[in-house]
């Protein structure tokens, strides 16, 4: 029997439980220190964004090993730990990808794909991205001594969860074509036939798959496993729900950027958090994900292929 996240991340950690204004006044905490790293995107000045995001870097780091030390916030401590390979992994990501596309494949964005300008630099750049991740998480668990099986990295359970999943996905693909064709929420180069739909799938599936996953890794995963630690399944899911959809606050590739939020991101944020904890695994997430993030990633390869 698989042991439980509360269980394998509270062992020999005996706590006080938080009080409904605490944990109230820690989710707000939770939040702001979640969004702090990505908070760097409204730094003016090249220069001034680097400092800050190293700064926020190295500050995370450091109140995570504080509360370590601290016999009050030593059950938590894993908690900034984690904003930490956040931070750590936003910083990466502003600088690697452009150095990859710019100096290695000598390719550059364009207005209707933010990736590269090519079907192969797309994806090469967004499993760049997706390496980026997991090498940002397994630091996170190195420092904290855990196993992958702590973020949910493991085949969990079988049931409604990963049924949930694989019909998503594949309802999505096939909605997809039949919907992007007369929507403007999500921007579409040419015409969008069957034959045109089909070539594009194999790069579709990877570049999806990749995004699907890191997201999962990092929100669901690490992010909500450790959140569940101070607040329990319920808000721990909500509290991860609004930090990820707080990192998808400065995209560009909608017009409709608060009702994307709100009514996209945000219930994605929630339904990935249910089918990760009901299945105790990422992968019906994943698997989900992937297949809402088709209509965002069809009009993306639409203009370099």
């Amino acid at each position: 029997m698989e042991t439980s996240i509360s269980a394998a991340t509270t062992i020999d950690e005996p706590h006080r439980s938080l009080t409904s204004g605490e944990k109230a006044i820690f989710a707000v905490a939770c939040i702001v220190g979640g969004y702090l790293p990505v908070a760097a995107g409204y730094v003016p000045g090249g220069v001034a964004r680097f400092a800050y995001g190293l700064i926020v870097t190295i500050a995370l780091l450091a109140l995570a090993l504080l509360a370590k030390r601290s016999t009050t916030l030593s059950t938590y401590w894993q908690i900034p730990l984690v904003f930490f390979g956040m931070a750590m992994f936003w910083l990466a990501d502003q600088y690697v990808p452009d150095f990859l596309r710019t100096q290695v494949l000598h390719l550059k964005t364009i207005s209707g794909n933010p990736i590269a300008s090519t079907l192969s630099g797309t994806i090469i750049v967004q499993l760049d991205e997706l390496v980026l991740t997991v090498l940002a998480v397994l630091v996170v668990l190195w420092i904290s001594r855990t196993p992958l099986s702590s973020v949910y990295v493991r085949r969990g359970r079988f049931g409604r969860a990963y049924v949930i999943g694989v019909v998503g996905l594949v309802a999505l693909y096939v909605l997809t074509f039949r919907v992007l064709q007369h929507s403007r929420f999500v921007s579409f180069n040419g015409t969008l036939d069957f034959g045109r739909y089909l070539s594009l799938t194999p790069a579709l599936l990877v570049v999806v798959a990749a995004n699907a996953f890191l997201e999962e890794l990092f929100f669901r995963g690490l992010l909500m496993s450790k959140l569940n630690i101070a607040f329990g399944p319920y808000l721990a899911t909500l509290v991860q729900a609004v930090i990820f959809t707080s990192w998808h606050a400065g995209i560009t590739y909608t017009p409709f950027l608060l009702a994307f939020l709100i009514f996209f991101i945000f219930p994605v944020g929630l339904i990935a958090g249910y089918l990760t904890r009901s299945s105790g695994s990422i992968l019906p997430a994943w698997l989900f994900h992937m297949g809402v993030d088709i209509p965002l990633y069809v009009g993306f390869l639409s203009y370099v292929s």
